[in-house]
């Protein structure tokens, strides 16, 4: 028999733990049961759980849990009759069974998170399986759910079969947060009761999302089954993926949709409606579809495919006097192709700008009439298509114009003496619908990403090859020989449109001598491998390998030159989303070289303390690569860029080593990125600039045991620019044959 429990448990409670463990935990099968009223914490039980059940008021309390369902069980957790069950993180699967992961009757659940008040347990709580509220007419049925990051999410029904009429409370809650995904996919949670899968709709007491708006979290409407939500807090995306383009291809059980549905007719977004009751002050609802199939050939067809996906939203408090839910419909972008946004309505809206329909129990809909800005979370891209203009109508005047004796006459080529006002009539709606629809950023979010791994793979390559460090550690005493250097830091780069952050790891090692000419000369292999993070929660994995050769001379009166040059390669195999999180995969590929020349004067005092002033130049050129990401082709140019820097270092030299802080000022003084970007019939182009300045700040030092071996180590740090390393930590040695 199988039993989890914690090694600290007397003997009683263990005892009476056994006595209640479900009778197929002898098929090894673990199975945790409380039946007594116990509180018993699990921390991480080892292998998989296929069973957890509090009755009686138990509570069973878990940091991790991996959970399984089998044939043999209904549910995999099921808390009742005042009981409750608390798991901060977890692997709940329920696979082919036709059964919910989680049951409540008369119980509490918390999964990710503590309790009703939002606060997350933890960042990894994977659930696949309906959860569903069964009614106990003495105790509250509540489940709680927690999702707020990009690697978990939650597929399924959140079905509440209490009854309506019940005393008790019975409540689903979702919180979302910033990250949270919820993919609404039936998954057999309705097996054994009367309820039709066809019909019964998910229903949610609270969902929260973002306090901001961002395109992070998501509700993905995966079936004909409506969404009920009791009251809307915060920002919450809701997606209609209504041609499959969100769709696993790769899933050996994919089959390609039958119809392709063109948006036009309400009957394209066969999701099921979504219908929130109240919403809290500043809540927001907003709504995207793909564009795959949609007919966008007139503005007009875009006005109608908003309006359509409008129709799929309810505000039902709205037709009782409340005001707090602001929604908006997109169609999402897709490769280099902008999205198009328009706002449904706003918290403060006036009568005749409503789109929430009193009359139609507060459906919305998308008024042709309304242009309101849309917030955005991203920069504005440095080129935008010219706008077309808002053409207003004209109000006709309801006091008859007075007629003045003899105006004077503006510039017309026959004067009149007495001309009367002309009354120009309303404009007809239909002739300037275009100006109802919002385009997306010039720089979609499919761009940004591509432009952010080429970026990457730059500043990669910079990284790498940074501050001729070898012949730096040489000038300080270093001894000759063969030497490796190990490492690792964080660096970002932040410009118009796109903002990285890459950690890394560094690997370098060479072998040097001395020659009879004065010079000290070497050769080196470096090695960096690095994760990227994106705009839009796009990410990168980088690559990048240089060999090089360097040289150090001593030029007398205490006076250096150090030389170098790396030639190499960089990859990136990167993933860019949009708005709703639709990826483009692809990987861009460039060779590389840099040469780069220090001068440098050492000032010493007699006590062992030295200042060094320090100024050197750089010249890198970084080839072109066109790469297919997705739907998207990328043409990158190639670019050459050249580098200063300044800096001062001041140490103390002490019997066999020495410390040293150094602080340095770079700029680059040229190099512009030109990429093109094309998607289907749409190509666009952007320019990424790579002048301008940064500034860092080093401490290290080097200590020799013997003439033949030493160590050295040194932490350095961005403290301004575009390019920003925020930390890096590196420690070496040298071995002198």
């Amino acid at each position: 028999m199988k039993r989890v429990y914690k090694a600290n448990l007397s003997l009683a409670i263990a005892l009476t733990i056994a006595s209640s463990v479900a009778p197929y935990a002898m098929a090894e099968y673990p199975v945790f049961s409380l039946t007594k009223g116990e509180t018993v914490d699990l921390g991480t039980p080892q292998g998989t759980m296929y069973g957890l059940d509090a009755d009686n008021l138990s509570t069973i309390n878990a940091d991790y849990v991996t959970g399984r369902l089998i044939d043999e069980r209904n549910t995999i957790i099921t808390s009742q009759n005042g009981s409750t069950v608390n798991i901060k993180n977890g692997d709940l699967q329920v696979g082919r069974s036709s059964n919910p992961v989680v049951i409540s009757k008369g119980g509490t659940v918390n999964l990710g998170v503590d309790g009703i008040t939002g606060n997350f347990t933890g960042h990894n709580m994977s659930i696949e399986g309906d959860v569903r509220i069964d009614n106990n007419p003495n105790y509250a049925s509540v489940i709680n759910i927690g999702l707020d990051s990009d690697e978990v999410f939650w597929t399924g029904f959140a079905l509440n079969l209490a009854d309506k009429n019940s005393k008790q409370v019975n409540h689903i809650n979702v919180y979302l947060g910033q990250r949270g995904y919820w993919d609404h996919l039936y998954q057999g949670g309705l097996n054994g009761t009367s309820y039709s899968s066809m019909t019964t709709p998910s229903h949610v007491h609270r969902l929260v999302g973002s306090k901001n708006r961002n395109f992070e979290n998501a509700v993905v409407q995966n079936e004909h089954n409506e969404i009920h939500i009791d009251k809307l807090e915060g920002h919450v995306n809701f997606f209609y993926d209504v041609n499959g383009e969100y769709d696993d291809t790769e899933d050996p059980e994919y089959t390609p949709p039958t119809k392709i549905y063109n948006g036009l007719t309400p009957d394209s977004f066969w999701g099921g409606d979504i219908h929130i009751t109240s919403a809290a002050p500043g809540a927001a609802a907003h709504v995207y579809t793909t564009q795959r199939g949609l007919d966008m050939s007139s503005e007009a067809n875009v006005n109608k495919i908003l309006d359509n996906l409008a129709h799929k939203m309810y505000y039902h408090n709205y037709v009782n006097g409340e005001r707090n839910l602001q929604g908006t419909v997109a169609i999402a972008s897709d490769g280099s192709e902008s999205g198009r946004f328009t706002v449904i309505t706003s918290g403060h809206a006036k009568e005749g700008d409503i789109t929430w329909q009193a009359d139609k129990d507060g459906q919305g809909k998308y008024v042709y009439g309304e242009n309101k800005p849309v917030p955005k979370p991203q920069p504005k891209p440095e080129v935008k298509p010219t706008p077309k203009p808002e053409v207003k109508p004209v109000p006709t005047p309801t006091p008859k114009p007075e007629v003045k004796p003899t105006p004077k006459p503006e510039v017309k080529p026959v004067p009149k003496p007495t001309p009367k006002p002309e009354v120009k009539p309303t404009p007809v709606p239909e002739r300037n619908t275009h100006i109802h629809v919002i385009m997306g950023d010039f720089d979609t979010p499919h761009m940004r990403g591509a432009r952010s791994a080429i970026m990457s793979n730059i500043n990669g390559w910079r990284t790498l090859t940074d501050n001729m460090y070898r012949p730096r550690v040489l000038q300080q005493g270093e001894p000759t020989g063969i030497w490796a250097r190990v490492g690792g830091g964080k660096y970002s780069y932040d410009a118009k449109g796109i903002d990285t952050d890459t950690t890394y790891t560094r690997i370098q090692g060479g072998y040097d001598a001395k020659t009879g000419s004065g010079w000290t000369v070497g050769g080196q292999v470096s090695y960096l491998r690095g994760n990227d993070d994106y705009v839009f929660n796009g990410s990168g994995k980088e690559k990048a390998f240089a060999v090089g050769a360097y040289g150090v001379k001593d030029l007398g009166k205490d006076q250096y030159i150090h030389l170098e040059s790396q030639v190499g390669r960089v990859s990136n195999a990167f993933t860019a989303r949009n708005e709703i999180g639709e990826s483009l995969s692809g990987e861009t590929k460039a060779n590389a070289y840099t040469i780069g020349a220090r001068y440098g004067k050492t000032v010493k005092f007699q006590n062992g303390t030295y200042i060094e002033p320090q100024a050197q130049l750089s010249y890198t050129h970084f080839g072109g690569d066109s790469f297919d990401a997705g739907r998207m082709h990328v043409n990158e140019s190639g670019v050459s860029s050249t580098a200063g820097g300044l800096g001062l270092e001041i140490g103390k030299t002490f019997g066999a080593g020495n410390i040293y802080t150094r602080v340095g000022v770079n700029h680059a003084f040229s190099g512009t990125v030109n990429t093109a970007y094309t998607t289907g019939n749409t190509t666009k182009y952007t320019k990424q600039d790579l002048k301008g300045t940064w500034t860092d700040l080093a401490f290290g030092g080097r200590y020799g045991f013997n003439a033949n071996n030493s160590i050295f180590a040194d932490l350095s740090t961005g403290l301004s620019g575009d390019y920003k390393a925020g930390w890096s930590v590196n420690a070496g040695f040298t071995h002198k044959f």
